[in-house]
């Protein structure tokens, strides 16, 4: 593709060293001359539009299908951080509920005899507050050590949380890029859109014009400048490509640290 490149680039510099040549003071007179080498110039030009135009249309159908390969990928590194040791919070989860409503009875009625124990208090009948505080106090060891348990199993589920959210933070940092890259395509895009419809759309339609008056030094000059344009997509072809590639590489980055 880059030979087919620097082939167009070292043909369109014959082709107008060729046509300074011809058109010179010196030839003005060898009309018909000039016409045969603006025509030679034309089907040489024509060999290169044409190797341009199949040159692009096949960078367009990889960019196309690399695109929606990092498309389809992407998604899956989402949905895949989304996972991130899922089954092993989604267990400890369970064990921290499962441990809480274990303990909920026991722990309501370490709060009753509590609050029985201060209303007794308050209308001072000590038999009473005497009875709920022995009860209460029959149950804190047990009372302490399911607080305690209920406490370590929620640590360990909130730390597990934290490390699950930096393993998530991190692998999205690493596809920050990709959202640069995604500017660079598009403005380059543009870019090939504007040659396009201004350039050698403009070229096109002088060049349509000198075919039919059989103009054949406007043809040649107007099909230099359609190659010329040719080039250029070509070239932005090839960044784009690059920069997929790139973004490919990204994504796979990311996914090894997932």
């Amino acid at each position: 593709m880059f030979e087919r490149r620097g082939y167009a680039k070292g043909l369109v510099a014959v082709c107008l060293f060729l046509l300074m040549l011809v058109f010179s003071p010196g030839h003005v007179s060898a009309t018909s001359v000039g016409w045969e080498a603006a025509l030679s110039t034309v089907e040489q030009l024509h060999d290169s539009l044409s190797a341009l135009e199949l040159a692009n249309q096949l960078d367009k159908q990889k960019i196309q299908l690399l695109r929606k390969q990092n498309n389809e990928k992407r998604k899956e590194v989402d949905r895949k951080i989304k996972l991130i040791d899922k089954v092993k919070l989604d267990h400890l989860q369970s064990e921290a509920e499962r441990s809480q409503k274990q303990h909920a009875p026991l722990l309501a009625k370490y709060t009753e005899f509590g609050k029985k124990a201060s209303e007794a208090k308050k209308r001072k009948d000590k038999k009473s507050a005497l009875r709920y505080d022995l009860e209460r106090n029959r149950i804190k060891a047990s009372v302490s050590a399911a607080r305690h348990e209920i406490k370590q199993k929620k640590d360990t589920l909130t730390a597990a949380k934290k490390l699950a959210y930096t393993k998530a933070k991190q692998v999205r940092e690493s596809l920050e890029p990709i959202q640069t890259i995604k500017k660079q395509i598009t403005a380059e895009n543009k870019k090939i859109t504007d040659i396009h419809s201004k350039n050698k759309s403009e070229a096109n339609k002088r060049y349509r014009s000198a075919i039919k008056q059989g103009d054949a030094v406007s043809a040649a000059i107007e099909l230099n400048l359609i190659v010329a344009e040719l080039t250029r997509i070509h070239a932005a072809l090839n960044k784009i490509y690059k920069w997929e590639g790139n973004v490919r590489n990204l994504i796979q980055a990311a996914e090894v640290k997932l």
